[in-house]
């Protein structure tokens, strides 16, 4: 993987080339979203990500915007976390010089007119209401704001319901200028292109009069752990659906890879333990999930899964179990190798193509303003020892996990 990391205009942009590609993808990713928020904004990142997709000056309605991108059959969506939204299209390289029109039109010139802006709320109104409908999402919520407390790190990304109904014109235009400046963004274009030096006069052009530094910063981040290790609040189901949590480890942190190993053990393809002895064998459930979320300042062990009301506690115990036994240092050395050989092809296939591409690189440059490639990543995970994994994997201890569910 060739790849530059350069200054034009102001914008750090990252150019990484594919040369058998059939698409070029051009992403602009930006730390703005739920922990920028106050409480009297909060719900405004991913308002303003709705509008963002319409209105600009030479695209003045949502539908001119989607037949443009339909007429060269391209692939415009946007993708958020907790720290950061992305904007992204996928087309032929051809059209890379349409794509980026597009792009800095929905940036640079969005319009937010007030009869629109008013429509959108009910369509993000039902949004809200889609996920608080969806188990799964809403337990993943209150689950976030039990863990982090009342804060912009504990609340909700799209609500609550009277901010939205709120914003106005001023609000998302202060947002987008506090925030969507050249020293909050990264700018990525994954090609298969020869003509580099007309896709860095483009960004210098379009996104040139994007504002210079951002005007907010986070809140300081304070861990806030529930005194109970068991608990739960009600909403009609026909399932429990549970979270199992502990404190685990930031993307900065070196023990993040072999947390990785622990994954896959437990959880991350069908032959692993927690599908194979609490679904399989046992037959408590039809989904469990094991996940790592990390970010710039936490992270968290999590499993979900969704257990009949009258086995919740049986379904418990049982997870219960096979976290103490890979607590307790029980990990195979077949089981470590599994791990590595489904880490590393799995790896190289996860960039073959241009948005898997920039998807690798950004965000490494987001938060660590480095790109390492394949070979130096995967030699991480390469000189890792069973003995690592067995480290990390003791702390998760009982008095370490926290768990919450829906009944």
């Amino acid at each position: 993987m060739n790849h530059e990391i350069k200054q034009i205009n102001g914008i750090k942009t990252v150019l990484a080339e594919l040369p058998d590609a059939n698409s070029t993808t051009i992403q602009i990713l930006v730390k703005a979203w739920s922990i920028y928020e106050t409480r009297e904004t909060n719900g405004l990142s991913h308002f303003l990500e709705h509008l963002f997709f319409k209105w600009g000056k030479k695209y003045p309605t949502p539908k001119s915007v989607a037949e443009t991108i339909d007429s060269f059959g391209g692939d415009f969506n946007a993708f958020t976390g907790g720290e950061y939204a992305g904007y992204y299209i996928k087309c032929a390289p051809e059209f890379v010089p349409k794509a980026m029109d597009v792009l800095s039109d929905m940036m640079i010139n969005p319009q937010f007119p007030k009869d629109e802006l008013e429509r959108e709320k009910w369509v993000i109104l039902q949004e809200i209401k889609m996920y608080e409908d969806n188990p799964q999402s809403r337990v993943r919520t209150k689950w976030n704001e039990r863990y982090y407390g009342d804060n912009s790190y504990g609340w909700s990304t799209l609500w609550p319901a009277e901010n939205v109904m709120s914003f106005t014109q001023e609000h998302l235009f202060k947002h987008k200028e506090d925030l969507y400046t050249k020293d909050n963004l990264v700018f990525i274009v994954a090609w298969a292109l020869p003509e580099k030096e007309n896709i860095e006069q483009m960004i210098g052009e379009l996104f040139g009069d994007l504002p210079e530094k951002k005007q907010f910063e986070t809140p300081p981040f304070e861990i806030h752990n529930p005194a109970e290790h068991q608990s739960s609040f009600t909403k009609w189901t026909q399932q429990n659906h549970l979270i199992i949590s502990a404190p685990w480890f930031t993307m900065h942190d070196d023990e993040r890879h072999a947390a990785k190993f622990l994954a896959k053990i437990l959880w991350w393809w069908m032959s692993s333990r927690l599908f194979q002895n609490i679904r399989e064998k046992q037959g408590l459930c039809y989904y469990i999930r094991w996940a790592h979320d990390t970010s710039d300042s936490d992270g968290n062990f999590l499993i979900k899964a969704g257990m009949e009301k009258e086995r919740r506690g049986q379904g418990l115990e049982a997870i219960y179990k096979e976290i103490e036994d890979i607590a307790s240092w029980n990990i195979t050395q077949q089981e470590f190798d599994k791990a590595l050989g489904n880490i590393t092809w799995r790896t190289k296939m996860g960039i073959e193509t241009s948005d898997q591409l920039a998807d690798f690189v950004w965000y490494q440059v987001l938060f660590k303003n480095e790109i390492r490639g394949l070979d130096s990543l995967l030699s991480d995970f390469q000189k890792l020892t069973l003995g690592d994994v067995k480290d990390v994997a003791g702390k998760l201890s009982r008095e370490n996990l926290w768990a919450y569910w829906m009944e």
